[in-house]
């Protein structure tokens, strides 16, 4: 199926009204990647909110899937345990059929751990990623 300017509108409309922050679709000949950037800022600012009992922040799956820790096309993960991540950033995707919904950093600082097994199928709200935030001493 190919992917004209109606699916594209139809497809930013369903993430506005759906809170999603951003999908990527693909297939064998066209690629798509649809940002909303206030959902990604609305995330951010809820998870911050609730940091582990650790006073670690977890970046959170917001769809069920199969998660992946590098895109589909590259061999390298997002980020690694001791990578410096900010607010926004990828640190993995969920797999739903075609569409690949990224796992974003809810905050700055460095990545911990990520939890979640790369394929293993994940559910709504599963911690992906453990992350120690700047405001934090080692």
């Amino acid at each position: 199926m190919q992917l004209d300017a109606t699916h594209i509108e139809r497809l930013a409309r369903l993430l506005e009204t759906s809170g999603l922050a951003s999908i990527e679709i693909e297939n064998e000949t066209q690629s798509l990647k649809l940002v909303v950037e206030s959902g990604a800022s609305s995330q951010v600012a809820a998870a911050v909110s609730s940091p582990d009992a650790d006073n670690h922040v977890l970046a959170m799956a917001d769809v069920a899937g199969h998660f992946l820790a590098a895109h589909p096309w590259r061999a390298a993960p997002f980020v690694e345990p001791g990578q410096r991540v900010e607010a926004g950033a990828i640190v993995g995707l969920i797999k739903v059929g075609l569409i690949h919904a990224p796992v974003l950093s809810p905050s700055p600082g460095i990545l911990d751990a990520v939890l979640a097994k790369t394929g293993a199928l994940i559910g709504y709200g599963t911690p992906i990623a453990r992350i120690r935030p700047d405001n934090l001493r080692a």
